[in-house]
């Protein structure tokens, strides 16, 4: 008897001791905080309550007290709304004692419930819960809250698949509840038919966002769903035959998520309407030991709350907390405010609070489970056997349970996350071992194996060719990329670069000592028409509520931060910010709802060059059949600027499929390198962009200018010392390079209206009096010998800003 009611209580252990009555409070928290948040001007003026609804209080911390007056808030049977899987007293559960406890902080008291003036604070407004199952039984709980204040005719439920809409017609307010258990997308969004073995997600949100992003005030949880120990990530879509996917263990997976989740909420969420939480994780009680008793028990049978203050079970991950608490302190930094309701530590003491087997079973009993539970009720001991009956149907159950728990594998965080994905699957003439699994994670600290030459492998890509070419022709029938520089020393420069918060130190020629401030003064004047003229307001105006992103090496991001310098004077202080994020940066003008970001991307695919501060390499390598790593960044954004040349020019690359095992890389020259990156990224382009929808632009190369003889006989100089621009017309030096453009124009010219064509080559070329030269900040220490001869460190390659760049993001508006 002993070994079958250990054999019980193992099985407990996995399943069915989540959930918990405690939700209760966790409801009452939250309607604390909904009461003190007020509308949403005491919401833009009460910053300092953000942490802590009361500033002076932690609610979080303090005690049960035992309440059989006051508790509980409402009667099971009388909630109209109450759910089968929490109906601990309607399924048997004889001691209703948990139902009597009170939460009472130290220093001060929660504001006692009072559904009128709840459903008044919701008035008009949209309360969203959005998460896993845990987060459905708060929901539960605020309804059966409320239920009572609201006749029968004033309200009403909706299923809409995975949202839940409560509405409370006197008052015009909803009260929601969304699945979505991962936060990200995954193969558990069904709300019924989610009991998968294999979890697999993917690092998009939008499906998800589209259902609660007007909601009002906002309720996120998501921890319990985590605690799998392999999880998969899928790099492409769940409708692509050919999509790879890459085993994570369950803290990078739940740190993905989270940051994918929060990168959305900062670019979407109206900062002045929407109220955001985050609640805690909350914990299960399944060994016993962990209070004292003994180890083959759980939750079961327990009737009294822990009493030792500060416990903390296994079933609490404090560093999944502290991925959570990271996360919400980022938002935080880019000024959107996420309230974390911690209620952990308080849930902690309620073991007894869990249905464990008072709730519904949703698969009936075997006639051999039925025989079991017989001879049970024969045997009785302090712990009646009967339950073994329903531990029996927890194992029959555990493909239909949402809350399979296994043993959780800590990863550390400091192992980065560098995914490898590809669109279809490329074809393999080299008989070498090619990967089954997913592929190895490719960084900065990747090498090849061994190397040969390049096989002529392509992937095999489906672009479709459009039968129109709007995008790539020219607006008002007029060619603004022929011209020529005029001086203009009235309208320019546009702005000054000591007004420029955002200047980059490696573009600020003036501050680094260049006098000659020629260069700031010309203005491009096409041959036929003229330049739509640049307005700063018009040009926010075509941004409201959009994203701009960059997307590309260290010339994008100087076109990136031209465009911030010419944005950014008509926004307020407080009304802008800027947040570095890793490889993406992101600008945000909040009177707009507007975002211009930039994304470090050198090569469009994935290569171990996609650090933005650490790619100084060696060795190129790039995966020339996977773009899903950048693409999850950038496939959400409205306008998109693309740019790829510079670091193909730097010799040959080495190629490391998806789907090779054994580290063997082929090597290709700079521009068979960059055809492979560039018919990867078109690919993309072709399957996923709507051109009513999404404006994508691409920029041609940027010219340099390493060799004066170039453009005047028997200069043995570049760039340093240039004042003013090229007069010939036509120029083109070796900086440019026309096999390229041929490449580049051949792979356009299949995206048709896709894609618009920035071509500022020609225009650029001109410039050799535009680049910094040694008018810049230089990282490294320059010896004596370099210093002595300027043009030996003279930086042909970027340029000044106010300059050049500015005309590009001209263009670009003329063309918005």
């Amino acid at each position: 008897m002993a070994s079958t009611h250990k054999l019980v209580l193992h099985i407990w252990k996995v399943l069915y001791n989540f959930h918990s009555l405690v939700g209760l409070l966790l409801t009452a928290l939250v309607v604390t905080a909904v009461y003190l948040a007020g509308d949403s001007s005491r919401l833009r003026a009460d910053q300092e309550a953000l942490k802590n609804p009361f500033p002076s209080c932690d609610l979080f911390s303090g005690k049960w007290v035992y309440d059989n007056k006051s508790q509980a808030l409402y009667k099971e049977q009388n909630c109209s709304f109450m759910v089968d899987d929490f109906a601990c007293e309607k399924y048997g559960r004889k001691d209703l004692k948990y139902q009597g406890w009170r939460w009472q902080p130290n220093d001060c008291d929660l504001p006692r419930f009072n559904a009128k003036a709840l459903l008044e604070k919701l008035r008009d407004k949209r309360l969203v819960f959005a998460g896993d199952s845990l987060n459905k039984n708060q929901w539960i709980s605020l309804l059966c809250l409320i239920d009572s204040a609201i006749p029968s005719s004033q309200k009403y439920a909706n299923w809409h698949n995975a949202l839940i809409t409560f509405k409370a017609t006197e008052y015009n307010a909803s009260i929601d509840f969304y699945w979505e258990p991962l936060l990200v997308e995954s193969n558990c969004d069904d709300p019924v038919n989610h009991h998968v073995r294999n979890r697999v997600f993917r690092e998009s949100i939008e499906k998800h966002a589209r259902q609660w992003t007007d909601a009002d005030i906002l309720v996120f949880d998501s921890f319990m769903w985590w605690r799998e120990p392999n999880m998969k990530l899928l790099r492409g879509s769940f409708e692509d035959t050919n999509a790879t996917y890459e085993d994570v263990e369950e803290q990078l997976g739940y740190e993905i998520a989270l940051r994918t989740w929060s990168d959305w909420l900062d670019v979407h969420i109206n900062r002045t309407k929407t109220r955001l939480f985050f609640m805690s994780l909350s914990p299960y009680h399944k060994m016993a030991e962990e209070w004292g008793m003994s180890p083959d028990r759980n939750c079961y049978n327990e009737t009294e709350p822990i009493l030792e203050e500060g416990h903390w079970g296994s079933g609490s991950d404090i560093k999944m907390m502290r991925a959570a608490e990271a996360t919400i302190e980022g938002l935080a930094a880019r000024g959107l405010k996420v309230q974390i309701l911690n209620i952990t530590q308080l849930s902690e003491y309620r073991k007894e609070a869990h249905p464990t087997i008072y709730r519904k079973h949703w698969i009936p009993p075997t006639k051999e489970q039925t025989v079991m539970m017989q001879r049970c009720q024969k045997k009785r001991n302090h712990f009646p056997i009967i339950a073994l009956v329903f531990f029996l149907l927890i194992v029959a159950s555990i493909f239909y349970n949402e809350l399979s728990i296994q043993q959780i594998q800590e990863t550390e965080s400091k192992d980065a996350r560098k995914g490898t994905d590809h669109d279809h699957q490329p074809s393999t003439p080299l008989n070498r071992t090619h990967r089954k699994g997913p592929p190895v994670i490719l960084d900065r600290f990747s090498t090849c194996e061994s190397t040969v030459k390049y096989s002529g492998r392509k992937p095999r890509w489906v672009v479709d060719t459009p039968e129109i070419d709007g995008g790539r022709g020219s607006v008002e029938q007029c060619d603004v990329f022929s011209g020529k520089w005029v001086i203009d020393n009235t309208s320019y420069p546009l702005y000054k670069g000591s007004g420029c918060p955002y200047m980059s130190d490696q573009l600020a020629c003036q501050k680094h000592g260049r006098l000659d401030l020629g260069y700031q003064y010309w203005r491009w004047q096409p041959n036929n028409c003229n330049l739509k003229r640049w307005n700063v307001t018009e040009m926010w105006e075509k941004l409201r509520g959009k994203r701009l992103m960059f997307v590309g090496d260290s010339l994008n991001r100087g076109q990136w931060i031209s465009m911030l310098c010419l944005l950014q004077s008509v926004i307020p202080a407080e009304k802008k910010s800027i947040t570095p994020n890793a490889p993406l940066t992101i600008f945000r003008a909040e009177e707009y709802n507007a975002t211009v970001e930039f994304l470090w991307a050198p090569l469009l695919v994935e290569s171990n060059s996609d650090d933005p501060v650490n790619h100084r390499l060696d060795a190129r390598i790039m995966r020339p059949d996977s773009v899903l790593k950048h693409a999850s960044q950038w496939e959400h954004a409205d306008i998109l600027v693309f740019n790829s040349y510079l670091w193909w020019r730097q010799g040959p690359v080495k190629l490391l499929w998806s789907n090779e095992e054994n580290g063997v890389c082929e090597e290709i020259d700079g521009l068979g390198g960059m055809e492979l990156a560039m018919e990867a990224w078109a690919n993309w382009v072709s399957s996923n962009v709507d051109p009513m929808k999404k404006q994508v632009f691409f920029v041609t190369m940027s010219p340099t200018h390493f060799w004066g003889r170039e453009w005047e006989p028997g200069n043995e100089g570049n760039c340093y010392n240039e004042k003013t621009p090229i007069e010939d017309e036509g120029y083109w030096g070796s900086g440019s390079d026309l096999p390229t453009m041929r490449m580049v124009d051949k792979v356009l010219s299949r995206l048709g209206s896709k894609v618009s064509v920035l071509n500022i080559t020609q225009l650029s070329e001109y410039r050799k009096d535009g680049h910094p030269s040694i008018y810049r900040k230089f990282w490294e220490t320059l010896s004596p010998e370099m210093l002595a001869k300027p043009a030996s460190y003279s930086d042909c390659t970027h340029w000044c800003l106010p300059g050049v760049p500015d005309v590009w993001n001209e263009l670009l508006f003329h063309f918005l």
